[in-house]
């Protein structure tokens, strides 16, 4: 056995010498390293020039700092839902705070008082403190030419109304300013009734002071110098007559009075009044289908009377957008209160529009349908 393991343990000479040299073949490969770097001379990096662009960009942060601690800028009355992101520079705010409270407005963000402003998280509260005394929200007096032809130039009237039944005209004759006016169209049209004084207070843009000095003409229920006949259902128990043999031949919707409605069956006299100043906030009929958006028109009166309608006339009252105010625009049915500060807004940042068809270019208005729909009421001078 010993005999066998020796036999097996045994190296030659060249085994030997081969074992030996292999061994300082590993030591070397694995010393390398070392003395490669013992070798090879230490360098250094120069961190020199990237020190002085980092300085330079941190004394860049600084300055941008100091403007935007507004210690340079002009200070005037501005609204901060109209003025331009120049404007907002010129108040001594960085372009980056100005291009992001343009950019939610273009969202559709508004400002309702003063405090919102301070809600853009990047406005510093140095900022806001310094530029709150001159916020005028909605009551810059720089408005628009056809803003200031649309104020009322004469002193308010004083008579007696109906809030249920009053026109538009009627309204701006009581000297209520025209989104007091749009805030009560549109809340009758979309079926809501004055039961009590009281209720006409309710209209959330209606100033206190306006509605202490016309309660006392509110009249519920009674048309004041009205030229309407009552039907008559009205006196004693009669019964209205059939209206079937009162249409005298098709009526124009575009140049109907409320005599011409009151004779179509299923239009009241509430309904008739609807339907005219729906006529005059629209700008015009362009086609029959559109009485039917009447908000509160059942669609069976609206299928009753469909045979009874015409349109002869075409005539429309364009909206200029390059003029009209986000009040004016709010005015149309078609528009909401969000789409027509977009429209002004991208006015105030892009200049004027050149045809109606740039509206389409605001990012927010993706519905082509709404588009093609109050494209022939616009227009641009």
């Amino acid at each position: 056995m010993k005999r066998f393991l020796l036999q097996i343990l045994h190296f030659s000479r060249a085994e030997r010498a081969g074992t030996i040299a292999l061994l300082i073949i590993c030591g070397l490969v694995y010393l390398a390293p070392e003395i490669m770097h013992w070798l090879r001379p230490e360098t250094t990096t120069d961190f020199t020039q990237f020190q002085a662009d980092v300085q330079a960009f941190r004394s860049g942060m600084t300055v941008d700092k100091t403007a935007a601690s507004g210690q340079k800028g002009e200070l005037f009355e501005f609204d901060p839902n109209t003025a331009s992101q120049e404007d907002f520079m010129r108040l001594g705010l960085s372009e980056k705070v100005a291009g992001v409270i343009c950019n939610y407005r273009n969202k559709g963000g508004h400002f309702r008082k003063p405090e919102d402003l301070k809600k853009i998280y990047s406005l510093a509260t140095a900022d806001f403190e310094r530029l709150e005394p001159w916020i005028q929200i909605g009551g810059i007096p720089d408005r628009s030419v056809a803003e200031k032809q649309a104020a009322p130039t004469t002193a308010a009237e004083s008579f007696a109304f109906d809030p249920n039944l009053v026109s538009e005209t009627d309204l701006q004759r009581l000297g209520l300013p025209a989104r007091t006016i749009k805030g009560i169209m549109n809340y009758r049209s979309k079926g809501g009734k004055f039961r009590k004084p009281e209720d006409f207070g309710k209209i959330y843009s209606l100033e206190e002071e306006d509605f202490d000095r016309l309660q006392p003409f509110i009249n519920i229920g009674v048309i004041a110098g009205s030229s309407i006949e009552r039907p008559a259902a009205f006196v004693g128990g009669a019964t209205f007559p059939e209206k079937k043999w009162a249409v005298k031949g098709p009526v124009d919707i575009n140049r109907a009075g409320l005599d011409d409605w009151l004779r179509l069956p299923g239009i009241g006299e509430k309904r008739a009044r609807q339907l005219v100043n729906f006529r005059e906030s629209l700008g015009g009929f362009l086609r029959v289908e559109q009485v039917a958006e009447m908000y509160g028109l059942p669609d069976s009166v609206f299928q009753k009377i469909r045979s009874m309608l015409t349109l002869e006339s075409n005539s429309i009252h364009h909206i200029n957008i390059n003029a009209a105010s986000v009040e004016e625009l709010d005015r149309h049915p078609y528009i909401s209160f969000k789409q027509a500060t977009l429209i002004v807004n991208y006015r105030t940042q892009h200049g004027s529009y050149a045809k109606p068809e740039e509206i389409s270019q605001i990012v927010a208005f993706t519905d082509k349908n709404w588009l093609e729909k109050i494209r022939p009421y616009l227009a641009v001078q």
